[in-house]
């Protein structure tokens, strides 16, 4: 029975705020939105391989 542990909304909202604070800290730099982006596939695909593996 598959169970939806975090709202979808919950984690857009985390997300948002991550990246707020990690523009604030770094400036408007031209290579923070790729690396951005880059971490949070990392990030959200890390459980998908541990699951799989």
């Amino acid at each position: 029975m598959p169970v939806d542990l975090i709202p979808s909304q919950l984690v857009e909202e985390a997300l948002e705020s991550i990246g707020e604070s990690v523009e604030k800290r770094v400036g408007g730099r031209w290579w923070i939105k790729p690396l951005y982006w880059a971490s949070i596939v990392v990030i959200l695909t890390i459980p998908v391989i541990y699951y799989f593996w």
